[in-house]
């Protein structure tokens, strides 16, 4: 009889361990789940973290490392400033005319987005629908005016029309831009938009 009694004990407990064993089992088994899917979270959240462009902060007063002299603009940075605006305004495909417009639209003054609004929402029709593209490059540096009020940058290059792959217009244009002074915003840290853009065919001799 004692030795049944013996027996019985050690089986019973040995299943007690084995059920403990399979919980351990079990337990781990869930926990090194969590840890790999934390471990590829992680790793996701790394990688995104590591390839989105940084924010960068433009401060148009910097004359140099550590100086900077508030309210001043230098003149790079105001010819360049109307640069960039006119070759993004006159460079487009019937594809990306729209974005080409919106990206123009938002350094432009209220005064003058209103005058001209309607007509640059009838060129984007016309340009998609008659599947027009622009090209426009710069033939002579940039010439700036400065006032107290305002700048006036004068820009010359050629531009050339497409329609589909036939070339409808070659022609140099010289661009008066007209640009004032605004208080710098996180949208447009310049602290300049478009007043006013004037457009002159020059002759070839």
């Amino acid at each position: 009889m004692g030795d049944l009694k013996t027996e019985k004990i050690k089986r019973t407990g040995f299943i007690e361990k084995w059920a403990h064993a399979e919980k351990t089992s079990a337990f781990l088994g869930i926990t090194l789940y969590a840890v790999t899917a934390f471990c590829i979270g992680l790793l996701v959240t790394l990688f995104k973290v590591s390839t989105k462009p940084q924010a960068i902060y433009y401060i148009p007063s910097a004359q140099e490392a550590g100086i900077a002299y508030p309210n001043h603009l230098d003149k790079a940075v105001v010819c360049g400033f109307a640069s960039n605006w006119l070759l993004n305004r006159n460079n487009f495909t019937p594809v990306t005319v729209k974005d080409t417009y919106q990206r123009a639209m938002r350094y432009m003054a209220p005064e003058l987005l209103s005058r001209t609004r309607a007509s640059l929402e009838d060129e984007i029709s016309r340009v998609e629908r008659d599947n027009i593209s622009s090209l426009f490059s710069l033939s002579k540096e940039p010439e700036l005016e400065d006032s107290n009020a305002n700048f006036r940058v004068t820009l010359t290059g050629e531009k050339i029309i497409f329609m589909g792959k036939e070339k409808l217009d070659d022609r140099i244009l010289c661009y008066t831009v007209t640009l004032q002074r605004i208080p710098p915003i996180e949208t447009n840290p310049y602290g300049l938009v478009i007043a006013g853009v004037k457009q002159e065919e020059v002759e070839i001799k």
